[in-house]
């Protein structure tokens, strides 16, 4: 090649060199100073970014090197522990250089997107794999779901990448998760950068996707969990049925109860194949290939100073006897944390981070996006974790529970009950009760996996059935906790039954429980669940809720029996007058309210915040918003509101606020929704809390058009979710009118 004048001859750029330099080319100059690097300037990031072995490497870097078209130094590698590692920047002459070959680029030169959303995995050269490609393609073109699937190792997030790629180029949007058995749905659409709320309604979710130029990619879904695989599958029908094209990855060939077009990765064809070996091997190279049955991965693991197979040798064998069977203790050593890791981590979070890289070095992790994430690659751990024997794996768990019980967030919490469970510890119900206000609100779907899989062992544990029916009440999910208390006697998980029967606005089946309450030994018990009762069903009247109704809640407080303890007889009287204040207000009696107010202020001062929000809550309830008396009392309504530091009296005063305000002051009532922190209140998980989510999202389906229909969905799951069935149906009867 001629170079340009000003810079020195170099020798043919190859292929192999020029796919280095379009993927350094790809990084900010500004690292060449920097302290902390991507993997993906280091050897081996160099060498997943270009599809080869590592090896393949050597004599196209050093011709590069040698010519100044890269140069390489030692650098901190982000999530690899604190050993530095060789990093390769490329130079401007090489830059320069690259730029001659720009019009034969044989792909295109981004190799990210805007377009690219959630957990896409890092950029790998894809050999081959043409046909399947197009077909892939096609299936997008015509809206129908891709089921791509083949054994751990063989290509499949190569190929989906790559393809993902091209249509990102093209102004598709690509929206990728990683899936794991710790993940539900809604995590799912997190990961993928989509925002939904918490309630597990597939139907919402599949509504805000309809959307022209969109590919969902789904990877891994052979690790949902049983716990989660219905709602998975009632989100793949709903989109198959509105035509949002998306991409599943999985091992199996799994019944989603989908059409799907099915794409069988298998062996890489050898010509193909070839170009993930060093070029230097030669003709050699075919025999290679041919010898490990053309599996992408097997060839990537090769080293020439390991022994190939027998002929005809199956992967797992030579990963079994060849890749770890000449591996040092060092090696074996380093892997024996990631055998029973269930989902991917940070780097820095493994207990010896300074192992990681001698892992990478031998190819034997998986990279999640942005390298932001690692675990051992999927043939590697089940093929080394099955050579284990059980008291060796139980080993492992028992030295994970020690490491992640060290830490306190929740990450760490989910690894050690998992461990935990893993072995089999038949006391992990009470971890699972300690750790509940941590994980059920915010990591839902990890915890309700975790319940399921601690009743394998526990199965008859009243305590954990409870928690996990709860749970699954508390997540709209009224089947599974059905399932969950099946076969238990009546009067046992008397609690359950009576919100089932309040989430299915059974009235009969609520009455016929009361009696079965009232036989409940533990006073405390009782009383908890009386108060229960009481609350839901005060939040429950809406202005279709009849005399019978405020009757039947007047005989349920009747039957509350204060306890004998001066103060906790006290705290009983308070909630129970609280109560009264509240169904009054329903009944529009504001002079039984305000003498209840009166009764409340003989045991407290009027800057109790109790007080002040009950005093400008009945203000609120009997204002007239024709008067001239109702603008004060808004404005005083709102700054009482912003002055009160208890978040769920604040909150409920907002929202009143925002009803009122609805008809009369649209875009204030708009600014006062805005500004409550649902998130916070969420986070709670208290029934009250969850209550107050559900009036949240009523609000909003009122004071934001595009979202109404979504908005209604959510109040109408949460408020059945939180047994109120009335305003359920009330809303639902909202919905079907539009």
């Amino acid at each position: 090649m001629q170079c340009s004048q000003g810079l020195t001859r170099v020798p043919m750029v190859t292929p192999a060199m020029l796919r280095i330099l379009r993927w350094l080319d790809e990084h900010p100059a500004t690292l060449e100073s920097a302290w902390d690097v991507p993997r993906s300037i280091s050897l081996e990031g160099i060498a997943d970014g270009v599809g080869v072995v590592r090896s393949a490497l050597f004599q196209p870097m050093s011709a590069l090197e040698e010519n100044d078209l890269i140069h390489t130094r030692q650098a901190h590698v982000l999530g690899s522990g604190r050993r530095k590692r060789k990093v390769c920047h490329i130079t401007k002459n090489g830059r320069k250089v690259l730029a001659e070959y720009a019009e034969d680029a044989p792909e295109p030169r981004s190799k990210s997107s805007q377009n690219m959303n959630g957990q896409v995995p890092e950029y790998t050269h894809m050999h081959g794999r043409r046909s399947e490609a197009e077909s892939i393609r096609l299936a997008f073109e015509q809206n129908r779901p891709i089921h791509l699937r083949g054994m751990p190792g063989i290509g499949k997030s190569t190929l989906a990448r790559s393809v993902a790629q091209d249509l990102a180029n093209e102004g598709v949007t690509i929206n990728w998760v990683q899936l794991d058995a710790y993940c539900d749905v809604k995590e799912a659409m997190h990961r993928m950068g989509i925002e939904v709320p918490q309630i597990l309604d597939v139907e919402g979710y599949a509504s805000l996707l309809e959307q022209r130029d969109l590919l969902l990619v789904f990877d891994d879904v052979h690790s949902i969990s049983s716990r989660h695989q219905a709602s998975f599958s009632n989100l793949f029908q709903s989109l198959e049925q509105r035509k949002v094209p998306f991409m599943l990855l999985g091992r199996d060939r799994d019944t989603f109860s989908i059409e799907a077009e099915y794409v069988e990765l298998g062996p890489l064809e050898q010509e193909y194949a070839v170009e993930l070996l060093d070029s230097e091997l030669g003709e050699e190279r075919i025999s290679i290939v041919d010898t490990l049955g053309g599996h992408p991965l097997a060839i990537l693991l090769y080293d020439a100073s390991t022994p190939l197979p027998e002929t005809n040798q199956d992967v797992r064998t030579y990963v079994e006897q060849v890749v770890l069977g000449e591996a040092s203790s060092e090696v074996h050593d380093a892997m024996s944390p990631f055998l029973v890791l269930p989902f991917p981590v940070p780097a820095t979070r493994m207990p010896i981070p300074d192992n990681v890289p001698l892992l990478d070095e031998h190819t034997l992790l998986r990279w999640g996006a942005k390298d932001s994430t690692m675990e051992m690659q999927h043939l590697i751990r089940n093929v080394c974790k099955s050579s284990l024997d059980d008291s060796e794996v139980d080993a492992l768990h028992v030295s994970a529970i020690e490491h992640w019980g060290k830490e306190d967030d929740a990450l760490a919490s989910i690894l050690e009950l998992h461990h935990r469970i893993q072995r089999g510890e038949t006391d992990v119900s009470g971890h699972l009760s300690l750790r509940a206000n941590q994980l059920m609100s915010t990591y839902s779907g990890a915890f309700a996996t975790l319940l399921d899989e601690a009743l394998v062992i526990e199965n008859k544990n009243l305590e954990l059935v409870e928690l996990a029916a709860q749970h699954a009440l508390n997540r709209a999910e009224v089947e599974i906790a059905k399932q969950y208390i099946e076969g238990f006697d009546a009067s046992k998980l008397v609690n359950i039954r009576l919100q089932i029967a309040q989430f299915e606005g059974r009235k009969d089946a609520i009455e016929a429980l009361l009696p079965v309450l009232e036989r409940v030994e533990n006073k405390d018990q009782k009383l908890r669940m009386q108060l229960s009762i009481l609350s839901r069903s005060i939040d429950d009247l809406s202005p279709n809720s009849n005399q019978e109704d405020f009757n039947r809640i007047n005989r349920l407080m009747d039957q509350v029996h204060l306890p004998d303890n001066e103060h906790e007889r006290q705290l009983i009287l308070t909630t129970v007058v609280v109560m009264r204040h509240a169904l009054a207000l329903e009944q529009g009696d504001y002079g039984a309210a305000n003498f209840l107010l009166e009764q409340l202020k003989g045991i407290a001062t009027n800057s109790d915040p109790l007080i002040q929000y009950l005093a400008t809550k009945t203000e609120l309830k009997a204002s007239d918003s024709q008067s001239t008396h109702s603008a004060l009392v808004l404005r005083n309504a709102e700054l009482v509101a912003n002055q009160i530091q208890q978040p769920l009296y604040k909150t409920s005063l907002l929202l009143l606020l925002c009803e009122q305000l609805t008809e009369t002051q649209l875009h204030r009532a708009q600014l006062i929704h805005e500004q409550i922190d649902i998130h916070s209140i969420e986070a709670m998980g208290t029934p009250s809390a969850r209550r107050l989510v559900a009036k949240w999202w009523e609000q909003k389906a009122m004071l934001d058009e595009k979202s109404r229909v979504l908005a209604l969905r959510e109040a109408i799951l949460r408020y059945r979710s939180v047994g109120c069935p009335n305003r359920a149906r009330s809303l639902s009867k909202r919905l079907h009118h539009i």
